[in-house]
């Protein structure tokens, strides 16, 4: 069955896959977590649900009341608990999350979580029940130009020994523009705050270090996909990419390419439970 077969992937994925460490040492990783942070402190106070949380990197630091994380991989809880003990871990689907009370959640985050999910709005559907009235979701995903994708390849996730995706070697990932964030929210009952775009800073001159690591991957599927080089590879342009950045950020890269591109490379949904009557 294909719940079956997503929720073995996940496992495996969170099982072997060391996301949150090659994450968040990439340079998209680092603006990523700065910005989301940046969006936290401005959320009001209560309880936080950190949905899709991996070890609970994002959320790890909310002062503001109780967090919960959760995930569909119970290796991936197992492991955050032992870094971040004072999060609340809970397995559990997040195509089926009303196993939450209705009405307890003050505030919750889907940080680059929804593209994964096949049903997109059993999800939302379900948020939007378990938050309380005023409740706010901040959600980001990957954005894109051109054709939408629907699924990825392993890719490098053979060389930690995933050998079987969810449909044969591919798994689900899409993508979302704002816009669509925007109307898929709204569809589910939430009122829409505010909705856009981020990592402007990843436009136009990253484009070299995009079809470096395309080229690596074709050659590294077809010669050695099981080897550990590919993780080395991964790392060393991870920290070039990084270096690079860093280097012409100081001669103003962020703020040109935040003028001359209308999207960043992310997109965003922060909105709200309307409060009936």
């Amino acid at each position: 069955m294909m719940i079956d077969r997503y929720r073995e992937f996940y496992e495996l994925a969170g099982k072997y896959y060391p996301e949150d460490r090659l994450t968040y040492s990439s340079l998209s990783g680092i603006i990523r977590k700065k910005w989301v942070l940046n969006k936290l402190k401005k959320l009001p106070s209560g309880n936080l649900l950190d949905c899709g949380c991996n070890i609970g990197r994002l959320s790890s630091g909310w002062n503001k009341g109780m967090v919960i994380g959760v995930d569909i991989a119970y290796s991936l809880l197992k492991k955050g608990k032992n870094i971040f003990p004072n999060i609340n871990f809970v397995q559990g689907d997040l195509r089926e999350i009303e196993f939450f009370k209705k009405d307890s959640i003050d505030n919750a985050i889907a940080i680059e979580v929804i593209e994964h999910l096949d049903r997109v709005g059993d999800f939302l559907n379900g948020l939007y029940n378990i938050l309380k009235p005023g409740g706010t979701v901040l959600i980001t995903t990957p954005s894109y130009s051109g054709k939408r994708p629907e699924m990825l390849k392993l890719g490098v996730l053979k060389s930690f020994g995933i050998k079987q995706g969810i449909e044969r070697e591919y798994y689900f990932h899409t993508a979302y523009k704002p816009e669509e964030l925007r109307d898929i929210a709204i569809k589910s009952k939430f009122s829409v705050i505010e909705y856009g775009s981020f990592e402007f800073e990843l436009r136009g001159w990253v484009k070299p270090f995009t079809i470096l690591r395309n080229f690596f991957e074709s050659i590294s599927d077809r010669i050695f996909p099981y080897s550990l080089l590919n993780i080395l590879i991964v790392e060393f342009l991870n920290r070039f990419e990084v270096d690079t950045f860093y280097i012409l950020d100081t001669l103003g890269l962020g703020r040109l390419m935040e003028m001359l591109f209308k999207e960043g490379r992310r997109s965003y949904v922060l909105a709200k439970k309307v409060v009936c009557g």
